[in-house]
């Protein structure tokens, strides 16, 4: 989501010169996550119901997908090469630390005086050690940044099954383990969605894919017992997800609300859809323009999304807030409205304010307005 859309230009690598400018897998994926993480608020509206939790246990795959990209395409663009430290990271945390330097405050203030977070979190101090709301996402990526520079070049699969294994046990641990009070305690159950342990699976995983791509490419068609098999996966892992439950697990409590993108199975739901989309991307955004471009500027704005979504969700939410609470199939028919409204309308917004000086709190260069 932080990182743009992978363009190779301007990379030492002469390799890199003659990939793909763009990889099509990854637009579809960043495009896919980003409605997801709309799904995520809009499913808390309706009055709870087991198709909404489950609608959104299933799109919490949204963050670990853009985890998973942050590792694809730094791998992708930079390949075995060093970077040049301060200029990498003055462009990355430009992307994330600037727009939650931004945003905090905007945030902190409606939670104030308009949709009461802020006193639901415990007060100011504590809403910005949680990452001031869902912004929590801009305080996890520069994380992964500092990583990547120190992150070894060779065995990209093996360390990223080493990874991807410690990433479970620590999320099984979350639930299970005993937790000595204090620093610990506080780090691991209240704060580790914000700790990138949690996630460090995805990003591996995410930087051996990119090397793999930068050598091998992306599928140019569909073979369909590949993309079968893959969608086999995704169906069983989506009902893994739902149907294991943690509910006798000592810290039960925390598998819950943000705790939902920890869960120890959440890794193979998301590589399965992430396997799925490799397999498909290319040959589905090479058959329909109309849908391809759709895809493309969603994904290209997707930081802006996520930013600003929040706000237009919470006002229309509240004008539908008697349909959403109807009963089914009314709720859901709300609950679908509001989504594409809300998503529509913070594609627009991110759309309008990179024309103007705002566009660098979106993650964004300023671009000409059309």
């Amino acid at each position: 989501m932080v990182d743009e859309a992978i363009r190779v230009d301007g990379v030492s690598d002469s390799a890199a010169r003659s990939r793909p400018a763009r990889l099509e897998s990854a637009v579809v994926l960043r495009g896919v996550a980003t409605i997801l993480v709309v799904v995520i608020h809009t499913t808390h509206w309706p009055a709870s119901a087991p198709l909404f939790i489950d609608l959104d246990l299933l799109a919490r795959l949204a963050v670990p997908a853009f985890m998973l990209l942050t590792g694809v395409l730094l791998s992708y663009r930079y390949g075995s090469t060093r970077v040049n430290v301060g200029e990498f990271l003055r462009r990355r945390f430009s992307r994330s630390l600037i727009p939650w330097l931004a945003w905090a405050p905007v945030y902190t203030l409606t939670g104030v005086l308009l949709t009461g977070n802020v006193a639901q979190d415990g007060g100011v101090v504590s809403f910005l050690l949680y990452g001031a709301g869902h912004l929590w996402f801009l305080l996890l990526i520069p994380q992964m940044y500092l990583v990547y520079l120190v992150w070894p070049r060779q065995r990209l699969w093996v360390w990223a099954a080493v990874a991807l294994i410690a990433q479970t046990a620590l999320s099984i641990y979350r639930l299970y383990g005993p937790m000595p009070d204090g620093a610990v305690e506080q780090l691991t159950l209240w704060h580790g969605f914000q700790l990138l342990p949690f996630w460090i699976g995805y990003f591996a995983v995410g930087l051996a894919a990119g090397r793999s791509l930068a050598d091998r490419g992306e599928p140019g068609r569909m073979r369909w017992l590949p993309v079968g098999g893959a969608t086999v996966a995704v169906a069983l892992s989506g009902w893994l997800l739902i149907a294991v439950s943690y509910a006798g697990a000592p810290h039960a409590i925390f598998a819950r609300g943000t705790g939902g993108f920890l869960l120890p199975q959440e890794p193979l739901f998301v590589l399965s859809v992430a396997t799925l989309i490799w397999l498909t991307g290319r040959a589905v955004m090479s058959r329909s323009g109309v849908l391809a471009k759709g895809i493309t500027l969603l994904s290209d704005n997707s930081l802006g999304v996520y930013i600003l979504h929040p706000l237009l969700i919470f006002e229309m939410g509240r004008q539908l807030i008697g349909p959403l609470n109807a009963a089914f199939p009314e709720s859901f028919a709300t609950f679908l409205l509001l989504t594409a409204v809300g998503l529509l309308a913070s594609l627009l917004a991110s759309i309008l304010l990179s024309a103007t000086p705002v566009a660098i709190t979106l993650g964004i260069r300023r671009r000409t307005a059309r």
